[in-house]
């Protein structure tokens, strides 16, 4: 009997472990920040004295109740087109006290849509340019998410921002083609277009190319749209365009490619042979 007992003991001690570990991976009930927004980003025009009104759907994905605070904040792109968001006081030349947003704090119950409206108030006094703003979506601290591991807890926070740009009066970009060459990308031999913006409002390069590389093979390629800021140079890659499951080729100079890259309100022909 003593013998039993001992095993029922040493049973039920491996049990306990067991479902301790479980638990100590396994996150606390809180709400996770779990939110979708639609547009993810506002390209407007405005003239000088006007009122722009528009408005993003978002959506609490989460199986439970959240609360999310809403508020706007400055942003800068960097060369390599990652997004900094600055801290909550106006930078130099803020356009934020622009923006006039619906309510600072929402809940939306569990997998439920919201359409949030804001307006921009151009200022009647405001000279050609581009005002860039971001409206952050961020989780309540209340909500906020306790990771745990263990018996260690830590906070796991999210955020979204919502990227918005308004072109104030005849604002536009102009982009100069400054080379047209081959790049390592991704430890892959790819077309990159390095283009320099001397307009006044950011430009987003499109196109189709048409290649051939030395293999004989016939390639298409398209222009990522990627943002340039006024008065920056940016290297944006030109992808192969493959079908969908197919991996691209093997590059393998020289490459003639020949087409357009294109941006709103600008055109630059393209006939190069890529070494």
């Amino acid at each position: 009997m003593k013998s039993n007992s001992l095993k029922t003991d040493r049973l039920q001690r491996r049990l306990t472990a067991l479902l301790m570990a479980a638990c100590a991976l396994v996150p606390t009930a809180a709400a996770a920040f779990s939110a979708m927004v639609s547009p993810p980003r506002f390209e407007l025009q405005g003239a000088p004295g006007s009122v722009i009104r528009e408005s993003v759907e978002i959506q609490n994905a989460s199986d439970l109740p959240a609360t999310f605070k809403l508020r706007t904040a400055d942003w800068d792109l960097t060369d390599t087109g990652g997004v900094t968001i600055h801290p909550p006081e106006l930078q130099p030349g803020s356009c934020r006290p622009w923006a006039r947003i619906e309510r600072r704090s929402l809940r939306l119950r569990p997998q439920a849509t919201k359409r949030f409206r804001f307006e921009l108030h151009v200022p009647a006094g405001a000279t050609p340019g581009e005002c860039r703003l971001a409206l952050l979506l961020e989780p309540d601290e209340a909500d906020s998410v306790m990771a745990r591991a263990r018996n260690i807890r830590f906070p796991v926070t999210g955020r979204i921002a919502i990227i918005i740009y308004i072109a104030v009066g005849d604002a536009a970009p102009l982009l100069e083609l400054k080379a047209l060459e081959l790049r390592e990308v991704n430890a892959r031999l790819t077309p990159v277009a390095v283009l320099h913006n001397t307009g006044n409002a950011h430009g987003r390069p499109e196109g189709f190319l048409e290649g051939r590389d030395a293999s004989g093979r016939r390639l298409d390629f398209s222009v990522s749209p990627s943002p340039i800021m006024p008065g920056q140079t940016r290297a944006i890659p030109v992808w192969e365009a493959v079908a969908e499951g197919e991996e691209r080729h093997v590059l393998q100079p020289p490459l003639k490619v020949k087409g357009a890259i294109e941006w709103r309100g600008g055109r630059h022909a393209v006939d190069s042979v890529l070494e």
